[in-house]
């Protein structure tokens, strides 16, 4: 499939280098690039303890969620931790600002 995409000179010109030290052809390059960014953007994703958990969670019509293991899903409780984690580091907001 052809495509037209608009990228950055600098990022065009080391695909282009990357492509000439490989001994490649910048769309098989491309190609290559695109397939490995993808691949470890779905692994990045599935070793997430939190995607983990949201896999595992029911969706109801209502807007309502249940985890099916109930409360003794130990990933559950290492995913609150991990989210609780997260907010106590960020600097809580202003509410007068």
């Amino acid at each position: 499939m052809k495509t037209t995409l608009e990228l950055p000179d600098e990022l065009m010109r080391r695909v282009k280098i990357r492509a000439a030290a490989t001994d490649h052809k910048l769309k098989e390059t491309v190609e290559d690039l695109i397939r490995r960014g993808l691949a470890d953007a779905e692994n990045d994703a599935a070793d997430s303890p939190l995607v983990a958990l949201k896999q595992r969670l029911r969706f109801h019509a209502d807007g309502s969620m249940t985890n099916p293991d109930g409360i003794e899903d130990p990933a559950f409780f290492e995913a609150l931790d991990e989210i609780r984690a997260v907010g106590r580091a960020e600097s809580p907001r202003d509410p007068f600002s």
